[in-house]
């Protein structure tokens, strides 16, 4: 791809709404003293009344003319936010940042050189070391098991503000994120993406210094956000089963019979298609595991022997 002038090769999208000022600041030098500085920095406000965060940033982005902040009119929630800032970007990448974590100085450097050469690969992640509120390391390698592609179809194994992917992906979906989803709008994304037959893969090396406190989304509306990651899971499991003719439509309400389609199914699936499957299996297995302990021993005895073939 030529790189016009007045294109920058990354647009970094991040929202804000009213975190302490402190962790801005942080997260925003940790972008601005990255070693790959060839890039625009979206900040988009989704509160009004962020006083003091407003007045930092525009402060800031009088000296450094990669900022660009955008205050909305009114809250609008993260999805929206994201879509937003993601339409006014102008960059070959994008990548995703969080206010109150920490990108690493090589994050850009890295991620690009690896995109770059890797044209087959549509979302760059990386590893993550967490920390707490207070910035203390709290744990290192926190995805140091969960690489592979197909264990997202068991849990979210992507760090969604390590992300760098393609503005082409825009071509897939637009907006991107799903406004369905008010929380795990990244999970239903990757789905949607893998789904579509797009490649995601997750550096080894920890590219950011993730926070966790009690204040996040996470734990805040916690009941919400698994109401939503159920939602993609579902929707992924069905759709991938559909796709490959394993199940029809009259199906899609039994689990029972789409696990006893999808287990008769594997030995004669194409290799490529096996570790998606042996993880859906996975999942109906454990979903009807939690309702009866009958499937709980069928599991334990299932004879393509899944709980020992899904390599956590």
């Amino acid at each position: 791809m030529i790189q016009r002038a007045d294109i920058p090769k990354i647009s970094v999208v991040m929202s804000i709404y009213n975190e302490p000022l402190q962790w801005i600041r942080l997260a925003m030098e940790s972008i601005l003293s990255q070693t790959f500085r060839d890039c625009e920095y979206i900040i988009i406000c989704d509160n009004p009344g962020f006083d003091k965060g407003i007045a930092y940033i525009s402060e800031l982005a009088g000296a450094d003319p990669r900022i660009r902040l955008i205050i909305n009119d009114k809250n609008i929630g993260p999805t929206k936010s994201f879509n937003k800032a993601i339409e006014a970007a102008k960059g070959e990448y994008i990548a995703r940042m969080d206010a109150d974590d920490i990108a690493l100085p090589t994050r850009f450097e890295k991620q690009v050189a690896f995109l770059d050469s890797h044209p087959e690969i549509s979302v760059c992640a990386s590893d993550v070391h967490v920390i707490d509120s207070e910035g203390r390391l709290k744990r290192k390698n926190r995805y140091k098991r969960k690489r592979r592609q197909e264990l997202n179809v068991i849990s979210n194994c992507i760090a969604h503000p390590t992300v760098m992917l393609r503005r082409d992906l825009l071509k897939e979906r637009t907006p991107l994120y799903n406004e369905e989803y008010i929380y795990s709008q990244d999970y239903e994304l990757w789905l949607f993406l893998i789904l579509k037959g797009h490649r995601l893969y997750t550096l080894q090396e920890p590219l950011l210094m993730y926070r966790r406190s009690a204040s996040q989304i996470s734990s805040a509306r916690k009941q919400t956000q698994v109401e939503c990651f159920k939602k993609a899971h579902k929707s992924f499991i069905i759709n991938w089963l559909l796709d490959r003719g394993i199940i029809n439509e009259n199906d899609t309400s039994y689990p029972e019979k789409m696990l006893q389609k999808a287990s008769t199914f594997l030995r004669k699936a194409k290799s490529e298609d096996k570790e998606y499957l042996k993880m859906i299996i996975f999942v109906l297995y454990f979903s009807l595991g939690t309702y009866s302990w009958k499937w709980k021993m069928r599991y334990l005895t299932d004879r393509n022997m899944i709980v020992f073939r899904i390599g956590f």
